[in-house]
Formats: C-alpha cells, sequence, structure tokens
C-alpha cells in the first residue's frame, strides 16, 4: 500500500525515445515505423539487385571471351550476342572492356574483318613462329602491287589491273586466289563478260583490318617512318616497297581523287 496515498497508476513513469520506436516497429504501428521499415526494405532489395546484376555481367563476360577463345574465325558482336542469348548492346560493352583487360598480355582481342578474334601480341612473333615451325609469309612484288590495285579499286577485271601495272596478271591472280587474298565476285556487265575480282575475309584478317575503310591512304604511307620501313621489309619481303614507290603510289593517289570526287558529287547533290 503506499503511504503517501497515491495510486501507483498516477505516478509518472519516464518513457524514452529509443523505447517508442523499437515498439511501433514490432507492433507495426504509427508512421515512423512504416517509414523505418520501408527504407530498410528498398536498401536490401537494391543491394540485392545491384550483387545479382555484378555477378551476371562478370558471367556473360567469361562466357564471351570463351565463345572468341574457341572461335576459328572472328565473330560479329551480334553473333556473340546470338550465341550468349543477351542483348547486342550489352555485348558490344563486355567486349570493349576485354579488349582493354587483354591489351598488354601475350593474347590481344582484336576486331577484325568486322568480328572479334584472339590474336597473339606481335611482339612476340619470332618466338610463336619459331615454336609453331611456321614461316612469316611473303608476297613477291608482282604480288604485292595487284594486289594494291585491286584492293583500292575492286570490283575490278584483270584487264584493268593489266592496264595498270602494264603487265600480264593472270598469274599473279592465280596465285592470290590460291591464297584466298582475292575472290571472284562475278562478270561485268560488257562486251566478253570478264570476271570481275575483289579481296576476301582473310585479305583483311592477313593485314589486320577491321574493313577496307581501314587501308592506309597516300599520305599515311609517305609518312612512313624508318622503322616502320624496316617492319614491313623483314614482315613481306624487301621488295615490299619497291611496288608502292610506282604503281601503288599512283593507284593510291587515284583511289584518293576517286573519293574526293564522290564526295564532291555527293555534296552539290
Amino acid at each position: 500500500m503506499n503511504p503517501t496515498g497515491d495510486h501507483e497508476d498516477d505516478q509518472e513513469v519516464p518513457v524514452y525515445e529509443s523505447q517508442i520506436v523499437p515498439a511501433a516497429l514490432a507492433s507495426g504501428e504509427g508512421e515512423i515505423g512504416d517509414e523505418v521499415l520501408s527504407t530498410s526494405d528498398d536498401a536490401q532489395i537494391e543491394e540485392s539487385l545491384a550483387a545479382t546484376s555484378n555477378v551476371a555481367r562478370r558471367h556473360l563476360k567469361g562466357l564471351l571471351e570463351a565463345l572468341v577463345f574457341v572461335s576459328d574465325k572472328p565473330m560479329t558482336t551480334r553473333e556473340l550476342a546470338r550465341a550468349a542469348s543477351a542483348q547486342t548492346k550489352d555485348v558490344g560493352e563486355l567486349l570493349s572492356e576485354l579488349k582493354s583487360d587483354y591489351v598488354s598480355r601475350g593474347l590481344q582481342l582484336e576486331e577484325i574483318a568486322g568480328g572479334w578474334m584472339f590474336r597473339t601480341n606481335v611482339l612476340f612473333a619470332p618466338f610463336v613462329r619459331d615454336l609453331t615451325k611456321q614461316k612469316a609469309v611473303r608476297l613477291t612484288r608482282a604480288q604485292l602491287e595487284t594486289l594494291a590495285i585491286l584492293a583500292y579499286r575492286q570490283p575490278i577485271t584483270r584487264p584493268e589491273i593489266d592496264e595498270v601495272r602494264g603487265v600480264d596478271s593472270g598469274a599473279t591472280l592465280k596465285l592470290l586466289l590460291e591464297r584466298d587474298l582475292v575472290r571472284i565476285l562475278g562478270k561485268k556487265d560488257e562486251p566478253g563478260r570478264p570476271l570481275l575480282y575483289g579481296t576476301t575475309a582473310h585479305f583483311l584478317e592477313f593485314f589486320s583490318l577491321k574493313s577496307l575503310k581501314d587501308l592506309p591512304t597516300l599520305k599515311e604511307f609517305t609518312e612512313l617512318n624508318d622503322d616502320s620501313i624496316r617492319v614491313v621489309e623483314r614482315e613481306l619481303g624487301e621488295d615490299a616497297l619497291a611496288a608502292p614507290t610506282g604503281t601503288l603510289r599512283a593507284t593510291l593517289s587515284e583511289a584518293e581523287e576517286t573519293d574526293e570526287e564522290f564526295e564532291t558529287d555527293a555534296s552539290a547533290n
């Protein structure tokens, strides 16, 4: 019995905020509890989605790496997206990341002939050739001349090539066809129906080109330094640059003039 005569129910008991919040959370009542629960759940969901996204991205990146590695020919971004059942945009972004990852390694991811392909770093080419017992592919002056004329002026007929070179190119064309650097595109619509020739996808792979638009211009050729000239001569033979000083230079000039004329006509229209 309370000696003061006051009832126990009338006594004031201190209640702190630290006691109110847990109670509200437990009961699910009040605005404070709802807000805290909602914020906490959203944060957990976002973290879970981000983690899942990162795992999926790493998995897709590894899958693309494996697909390109086992392919014996360049694979386009669209082909890789189809094989991986992924969005083309995501695949393109991850391939760019992979290319950066391999930039200083023994293997490099390169975009060649319109597709992606792993190739050994050119810095280690001599060692790779020694191990595989392969010799560097060398092109003769006649082959380089013919190939250069054909690459810059395709589709082109054999008589047109002969006219530029001033000699018969039949035997040289046959060798280039056998090496899969040149292919027959069809026949020209003129008397005699001569065959039209063009370059192949292997031509782009052979010269590490993404497309024909990456062919060097006359300006780029004239700006070759001594080190670049020695590399070309070592890889393609000492006569590799003999053709460009004459026939190839003229071909490059004609090709650039044709492009300029086309651009002028297009702008006029």
